[in-house]
């Protein structure tokens, strides 16, 4: 009894570790399938702990009164501190979560004061007024800053680039997700002109922006435009399918591209030639990727559409219209890998064959309609009463075909009685509650040696039919082995 026990154990530990790595398998297979939506969500946090540091350096420089960490470039621009705390703010608020609580109600607050500082330093550029003070913060080290020969104020441009940045965070916080890659991918091409300005030499590019606001911009840009990455076209572009493979290629090209062969005619030209380049690489760049966007969206929505209906003809090849459950060519598919694995692990299997009594009697005193609830109720009853990784099908008519994997005698007893119990207790509108019990004949074979499922379907079959000729409304039991087979006493 204590060897029984043993090896009962062991052959549940033997399929449930099977089944595991099949699991782990097709989750595998499904997140590699569409990894990239979930690598660009991680790039997106990551992104934003770099815009951190970044900011949290620049202030520091501030503190310490060390030049370079606010002014990376001698004689150009400096990044503001007001600056580098409103990229604090946004980047802190792309790190908390959207839900109604606590750090939600923080990551809305951030945003939104954000916003409205460079909405009053937009109104003191257009207005002349200075409602923004330049030394708000850091009145010392700004004093000294304003002394000297170099300005260092929050600029227009800058303020108009965290200004779009900070609609398309609240447009997350609201869960649009569509306006808010819109918003992000305007937002980036603010920082992209000022980086191909300090590239190129163009002071006109990126006026009053520094080097280091205009690399913040740009990671919080991407930071945004990454939280997006399963909608519309961003989405379209990370495809693992034929399309997105294209449209990354091509988006990739048309960056990389125009910038390098920009970069190589502004070498040979003069300032105002240079700047005639530099636009026109910058609108090249821009509707290249902003076609490539659409036309990979408008690929994948037709793509889509296509995998949706191959899913749906794979689904109807395989299962049976009427009852959902899988039809018998899928079940000799899948049940000849069953015994292959049980033969390798040598478990037992049991086949059982199950036809519904007099079910002629009841299509024909009751209707089709009747009859094909009667075999969607009994459908259902196999699925509950087996386990989830048993395989049932319908073989035709009103039979179906049950293969029981990693099993004993006493298992297949216990799960026939329970399959007969529950079906004759069924209540079927028009038929139980006037006529009689549904009541089905089951045919059972224990599959203990070598043998094809074709062989064990065959005795199987013949047990069924032994059951009907007994009186129906039971089981009867059969052991196969070699192609042979014998009664299970």
């Amino acid at each position: 009894m204590a060897k029984k026990n043993v090896n009962k154990l062991s052959n549940s530990v033997t399929h449930d570790i099977d089944q595991l790595a099949s699991s782990i398998e097709q989750e595998y297979l499904k997140s590699k399938a569409w990894k990239l939506p979930g690598v660009f969500s991680l790039i997106s946090f990551q992104l934003s702990i770099l815009a951190i540091l970044f900011s949290v350096t620049i202030l520091l420089g501030y503190w310490m009164e060390v030049e370079f960490l606010y002014r990376p470039l001698a004689l150009e621009p400096a990044t503001h501190p007001v600056t580098a705390v409103i990229a604090l703010f946004l980047s802190v608020s792309i790190l908390l979560p959207n839900q109604p609580s606590l750090l939600g109600c923080l990551k809305t607050a951030l945003v939104s004061v954000s916003a409205i500082t460079v909405l009053v330093a937009i109104i003191d550029y257009v207005f002349s007024t200075e409602f923004l003070p330049p030394n708000i913060i850091f009145e010392r080290e700004q004093g000294h800053v304003h002394a000297s020969a170099l300005g260092n104020y929050l600029s227009i441009n800058t303020a108009i680039m965290f200004l779009i940045l900070s609609c398309a965070s609240l447009a997350g916080i609201y869960d649009r997700k569509s306006l808010q890659q819109i918003i992000a991918y305007v937002a980036i091409s603010i920082p992209c002109i000022s980086l191909i300005g300090y590239a190129y030499g163009l002071a006109s590019f990126y006026s009053h922006m520094s080097l280091y606001t205009a690399v913040i911009g740009f990671l919080l840009g991407w930071s945004l435009l990454a939280q997006t990455s399963d909608y519309g076209g961003f989405k379209a572009i990370l495809s693992p399918y034929l399309g997105g493979r294209i449209a990354r290629f091509q988006s990739i090209s048309g960056m990389v591209l125009p910038f390098s062969v920009g970069l190589f005619f502004v070498s040979l030209s003069n300032e105002l030639n240079s700047s005639y380049i530099g636009m026109f690489v910058i609108f090249v760049t821009w509707f290249l990727v902003l076609m490539i966007s659409i036309s990979a969206y408008v690929q994948e929505k037709i793509d889509a559409a296509r995998r949706e209906v191959t899913e749906k003809l794979i689904q109807a090849a395989n299962t049976d219209p009427l009852t959902g459950l899988y039809n018998r060519r899928q079940f000799f598919y899948l049940g000849k890998k069953e015994l292959r694995r049980a033969h390798r692990t040598g478990n037992a299997v049991a086949v059982l064959m199950i036809d519904i009594d007099n079910f002629k009697t009841i299509n024909d005193t009751a209707g089709h309609d009747v009859g094909d609830q009667v075999l969607v109720a009994v459908s259902n009853t196999l699925t509950l009463v087996l386990r989830e990784f048993d395989l049932v099908c319908r073989f035709g008519g009103e039979e179906f075909c049950v293969l029981i994997t990693d099993t004993t005698k006493e298992g297949v007893e216990e799960v026939c009685n329970k399959i007969t119990s529950t079906i004759r207790s069924l209540s079927i509108n028009n038929w139980t509650d006037q006529h009689s019990p549904v009541t089905v004949s089951v045919g059972a074979c224990l599959i203990e040696k070598m043998i094809d499922l074709e062989s064990a379907l065959k005795v199987a079959d013949a047990a069924m039919y032994q059951a009907k000729s007994l009186g129906k409304n039971q089981t009867y039991y059969s052991v196969a082995f070699s192609g042979a087979q014998g009664s299970l006493q």
